[in-house]
């Protein structure tokens, strides 16, 4: 559906080089990246701007011709939107469906998205979850072939954040390519199999598997403990900070550096996440995905968003959230005795 081929790009103080990207119907990718690198790229597929280098197809097609003829085959949900305040959701919705020809009733559209019973509402009163959602509403009505979605639940609370993953399955599911943004590492993980950081040195597909071939769940439950004291180093500034583990939250892999988040802070580590792992693993820490290592003493709630998607919630001082890959899943049941 979408090809990108040799994509380079200078803007201002923004840079997108060597990006080479290939998503299919049924397919979705996340890109973590900060705003302007997403307003470039959108702007770059869209035809708004042109490449120094590189080629964009859509269904084959050149993007420039392709959005000349067929714009209603794709869907924006940008990141921040504007609406007509002055209508209800009833409203708007309608509007949109009869300027769109839609063949979707628009209400079983509001009923998935958590809205028709508030249907009534004006705009200008709605939550910046409604809101989101509602942006969302308006391009499904489109049947999208491909939709673009800049930050899909950045700053959501749970039940919205929710929603919007349950509905991008489901277009996905009827046919439509998917192209996500966000600037949170972690959205990025969760929201498709495949997630990448795009910066200026280029675009890197983040690991976003499971190494199944090192910590077999059934021979960590049998090994025998080994209890020693540990302290974990970090550096601030020109010091080196020493950790209790119990201290530690959960540890964060990016681009190389463990990251130690304690009491809502992050503490640069250079001992590798499979190395913490291995020196954690009595003190009830857990892999749950390739890029994050928890303390399950802090885990309160295991979250289901979809069929394939998990994470688990922290009651640690910010309620943080992180990714729990499926694979982990299993395991993690095995641990819990749940």
């Amino acid at each position: 559906m979408l090809k990108i081929k040799g994509l380079y790009k200078k803007h201002k103080n923004n840079v997108i080089k060597d990006v080479d990207i290939n998503i299919d119907k049924n397919n979705s990718i996340s890109i973590e990246c900060n705003n302007d690198i997403s307003d470039l790229l959108v702007d770059l597929i869209l035809g708004r701007d042109l490449p120094a280098k590189g080629e964009i197809y859509i269904e084959d097609i050149k993007n420039l011709n392709y959005v000349k003829s067929n714009i209603a085959n794709i869907g924006i949900v940008p990141r921040e939107d504007a609406f007509y305040d002055r209508m209800s959701i009833d409203e708007y919705m309608k509007f949109f469906v009869d300027l769109l020809c839609s063949e979707l009733d628009y209400k079983e559209v509001m009923l998935k998205l958590a809205l028709l019973d508030i249907g009534n509402k004006k705009i200008k009163n709605l939550n910046y979850s409604q809101k989101r959602r509602l942006s969302f509403g308006r391009e499904i009505l489109k049947q999208p072939k491909f939709l673009i979605f800049q930050e899909p639940i950045l700053n959501m609370d749970r039940d919205g954040a929710k929603v919007i993953i349950e509905n991008i399955e489901d277009l996905k599911s009827n046919g439509t390519a998917i192209l996500i943004t966000s600037v949170v590492f972690k959205d990025a993980l969760m929201l498709s199999e495949k997630a990448y950081r795009l910066n200026d040195e280029g675009l890197v597909e983040l690991d976003n598997s499971v190494d199944e071939s090192k910590n077999d769940g059934e021979e960590v439950l049998n090994e025998k403990p080994v209890y020693k004291i540990e302290k974990i180093p970090a550096k601030l500034d020109e010091r080196i900070l020493l950790f209790d583990p119990i201290e530690i939250d959960y540890i964060e892999s990016q681009q190389g550096v463990s990251n130690l988040n304690i009491r809502g802070d992050k503490f640069p580590c250079t001992i590798s996440l499979a190395d913490l792992e291995e020196r954690l693993k009595y003190f009830g820490f857990f892999r749950c995905h390739r890029s994050y290592l928890v303390n399950l003493q802090r885990v309160k709630e295991v979250i289901t968003w979809t069929r394939n998607s998990y994470s688990l919630s922290l009651d640690d001082k910010v309620k943080s959230s992180i990714p729990l890959s499926k694979r982990r899943l299993e395991e993690l049941k095995n641990i819990l005795k749940l």
